[in-house]
């Protein structure tokens, strides 16, 4: 079995390893911190389905964003933290998130990504688990809200190592009650 794992600093980190070995499985993780919802369905459409037999996707908060720039993709956030950001980046970006970000247009961008990305693996009939690690998002079509499961966290507010496990064992049984049982 391999298992396709993408998403951002949350899936970056040891959960989706530990669900690989509940599961015998090899593990490609593409996951890496900082990515948008936006990145996370950009370079999951890189990989073809079919070389897979289980996807995990962990998406993040919905007004993440990047955009192209001279050294290739930069992830945004409102929070304009990345440091390859210019002033006048920060500005502009500054802006869009003053006067032209809207929570609806996050909701709807959240629900296309889970639905491109579901789809992408469906097309090829491979099992894709959906999380996300957005705590008040509204969209129901997420198999998993991480937060729903009580785990510890470190002091970057990410999940230690216990956090972790407690997140492969809640996949692993979502996984073994449900997509095992089709």
């Amino acid at each position: 079995m391999k298992i396709f794992n993408n998403g951002s600093s949350f899936a970056y980190g040891k959960y989706p390893e530990y669900v690989a070995r509940g599961l015998n499985a090899e593990l490609e993780n593409v996951a890496m911190p900082g990515y948008a919802n936006r990145s996370i369905w950009r370079t999951t459409l890189e990989y073809d389905p079919k070389n897979y037999d289980l996807a995990l996707i962990q998406l993040t908060s919905p007004s993440r964003t990047e955009f192209y720039g001279e050294y290739g993709w930069v992830e945004i956030s409102a929070q304009l933290s990345h440091a390859e950001l210019t002033e006048y980046h920060k500005k502009f970006w500054r802006y869009y998130y003053e006067n032209i970000y809207h929570d609806k247009m996050g909701d709807v961008d959240e629900d296309m990504a889970i639905t491109g990305i579901r789809d992408h693996f469906a097309v090829a009939k491979i099992p894709c688990i959906i999380v996300t690690s957005e705590k008040y998002t509204k969209s129901k079509k997420f198999d998993i809200n991480l937060w729903d499961t009580n785990f510890p966290l470190d002091r970057t507010r990410h999940p230690n190592d216990i956090g972790h496990r407690i997140i492969s064992k809640r996949i692993l049984s979502y996984y073994e009650n449900i997509i095992s049982g089709m």
